[in-house]
């Protein structure tokens, strides 16, 4: 595996893969520090190509951004493993690894996910309301009008702006009805369980429920993506159609790390206390 180096030099072009190449070159110089064989077998010790994307995220919320920029799903494909995940994108999974300890090392400069892993049940359901039901609630009917304009000046040259439109609103309908669930029903048991009360009231549908709307969520934002041409203001036809590619693009990263806290962290912790297993019934 080649030595991670200071950005520009001739080792930097040794990586193979251009999405890693690029993100590199956007990281700070002082990111970079160099490692001896003793320091990489530590770092390869907490990551290696067989850790699951979800497990990563967790241990290393601050690299959620980088994740989200390389298009690793860590939400709800958070089971794979970092290798195949990679091998899906044509990533190597080392160079990832050695982007994620140098994001470790000194940040890209971004702002650092909220770290959650150590969160009691309670305080992760609060989380979630807060830092995601609230801000997406408030974005969805902003999002909708924004798509509203657009249709209308441009959807008659456009047709792809009727379906960016029909897949918004359906995954809109389902996060709205989802969010209902999980705070009228499933939040509450979670706090009551919690708190000792007994697990039998935690109806395992629920969860699979839940799940599937995340995975229907997952499968919207994909096609949502490859609708908006990846979100590249370079496609903009106008001020508000370059603002609803913006917005659109802060609430995938923002769905894919409400996901994630939900999949490989808050679902796994309630079917254990509840059913003795990460698994349900």
């Amino acid at each position: 595996m080649p030595q991670p180096t200071p950005s520009g030099s001739r080792a930097e072009a040794d990586y193979g893969c251009p999405a890693c190449r690029g993100y590199l070159a956007e990281l700070r110089h002082d990111a970079w520090s160099p490692m001896s064989r003793e320091d990489e077998r530590t770092a390869m010790t907490d990551i290696a190509p067989t850790t699951a994307l979800g497990d990563l995220a967790l241990a290393r919320p601050g690299a959620m951004p980088m994740l989200e920029r390389l298009q690793l799903d860590y939400c709800c494909g958070g089971r794979r493993s970092l290798e195949e995940a990679c091998s899906q994108r044509g990533l190597d999974p080392h160079t990832v690894i050695a982007m994620v300890n140098a994001l470790d090392s000194g940040g890209d400069g971004g702002a650092e996910p909220h770290d959650v892993a150590r969160a009691s049940l309670s305080e992760l359901c609060d989380h979630i309301v807060e830092a995601h039901h609230r801000e997406t609630r408030q974005e969805l009917p902003r999002i909708s009008e924004l798509l509203e304009t657009v249709v209308r000046v441009h959807g008659a040259q456009r047709a792809e702006l009727l379906d960016v439109q029909t897949t918004f609103s359906r995954m809109r309908d389902d996060l709205e009805q989802h969010f209902d669930l999980e705070e009228e029903l499933l939040f509450p048991v979670c706090r009551a369980i919690e708190a000792g009360a007994a697990p039998a009231q935690l109806d395992p549908r629920v969860l699979e429920l839940c799940t599937d709307t995340h995975e229907l969520t997952g499968q919207a934002l994909s096609a949502l993506r490859e609708l908006c041409g990846g979100y590249d203001p370079k496609l903009a036809l106008c001020g508000t159609h370059r603002a609803l590619l913006q917005a659109l693009h802060r609430l995938e990263g923002d769905l894919h790390q409400h996901v994630h806290e939900e999949n490989n962290l808050l679902f796994p912790r309630v079917r254990e206390l509840a059913f003795g297993s990460q698994e349900c019934p």
